[in-house]
């Protein structure tokens, strides 16, 4: 997969000109809201498909009388996004942006932060087929775009008061790129599936207010699932929660998808700089109702992949484990420059089930995965 389609000019395009846009002075707070309770709020479509509406029709507004609707497609050779205008007041308290959607699919999706003059920053989640998601993000869940193609930036962290603009982007698309062209097997692998989307949008806040309900930060923490949505992308056809207990402690990710031939289901946590730097190991608990082979997987910002393998039996209690990081040996694909796993240089971390992909199973399975933490 050597083309990156999150550096695409159209992305650059589109936040320019939704920055461009011209909005009323805000209250001190929210810094930014967009309910969408009398027209479509000025967003801005791009691509070839790309089209917004406001709608008023009840099954598709979550809040008040109104929401944004953006129709696009998934197919080769096209990338839509929906672009935020940026209001005059910087962002330089923002600590929050929550919104709703709801999507006519199950839809791995990015919300993008441009930096004048700077970097592109994402933060990843998942929306489920026909629900409304609560989406909930602070600043720290962005994490730069480091492609070759990418924008440069200047210290390697999102600057919130330069930030010109935003847009939402559904990583399915990205897929269809790479799945691209008549008898690819990666069409097959990864499942995709092309052809019209509908998304809904509604009730967009950009807060200074910190998000209600914040654990205190752990640097070793990968995820604590404490948010409404799953902050993870899937590559394939899985469904992703977030599952919340009473305890915190108890909190989980669920995912939900066939080990079924020669399909390939996997899940992606991009990851910062420096967030495996000085560390030994990854530990987690996992659970599965089916038996599950594996693959627990880091990769570089120069391209090299370094696996380990995990078997979690089928119908046990939550296991914890520990995964070494000298046990992770190269992928058939990985591209290092050094043949070394250098932990300065992860980017993200995937957990693929293998089990359907080899032939072991063909069935429906629920795989738990919990304390995902470095060490």
């Amino acid at each position: 997969m050597k083309k990156n389609f999150w550096s695409t000019r159209a992305i650059g395009a589109l936040l320019l000109a939704s920055g461009a846009l011209v909005r009323p002075a805000q209250a001190a707070e929210p810094l930014y809201q967009e309910t969408f309770e009398a027209n479509d709020g000025g967003w801005t479509p791009m691509g070839d498909t790309a089209k917004v509406k406001w709608e008023q029709q009840a099954d598709n507004v979550k809040e008040g009388k109104g929401a944004l609707r953006f129709d696009y497609s998934i197919a080769a050779g096209q990338i839509n996004l929906l672009g935020i205008p940026a209001p005059e007041r910087p962002f330089a308290t923002l600590q929050a942006i929550t919104f709703w959607v709801k999507a006519s699919h199950d839809a791995p999706m990015a919300f993008v932060l441009q930096e004048q003059n700077g970097g592109r920053f994402t933060s990843q989640f998942f929306a489920p087929k026909n629900k409304w998601q609560r989406v909930e993000l602070k600043p720290a869940d962005f994490v730069l775009q480091e492609g070759n193609d990418d924008p440069k930036d200047a210290n390697g962290k999102l600057d919130l008061d330069k930030i010109e603009g935003a847009a939402l982007v559904d990583f399915g698309q990205v897929l269809a790129q790479f799945a691209a062209g008549p008898n690819n097997p990666l069409a097959q692998l990864l499942n995709v599936k092309t052809g019209p989307r509908t998304l809904y949008i509604d009730d967009v806040t950009f807060s200074a207010t910190p998000l209600a309900g914040e654990p205190a930060p752990d640097a070793t923490l990968i995820d604590g699932f404490t948010r409404p949505q799953a902050a993870w992308f899937s590559i394939g056809d899985i469904g992703l929660q977030n599952i919340k207990d009473e305890n915190p402690e108890n909190n989980a990710l669920q995912a939900d998808y066939w080990q079924e031939p020669n399909h390939l289901v996997a899940i992606v946590k991009p990851v910062s700089r420096g967030v495996f730097v000085n560390k030994s190991g990854l530990s987690l608990n996992a659970a599965s109702k089916q038996r599950a082979i594996l693959i627990v997987q880091l990769e570089e910002h120069s391209g090299g992949k370094y696996n380990t393998m995990l078997e979690v039996p089928g119908k046990a209690a939550p296991t914890p484990v520990t995964l070494l990081f000298k046990d992770f040996k190269p992928a058939d694909d990985s591209k290092d420059n050094n043949n070394r796993l250098d932990l300065d240089q992860v980017k993200q971390l995937l957990i693929i089930d293998l089990t359907g992909l080899i032939g072991q199973a063909n069935t429906l399975n629920t795989l738990w995965l919990n304390h995902i933490h470095v060490k």
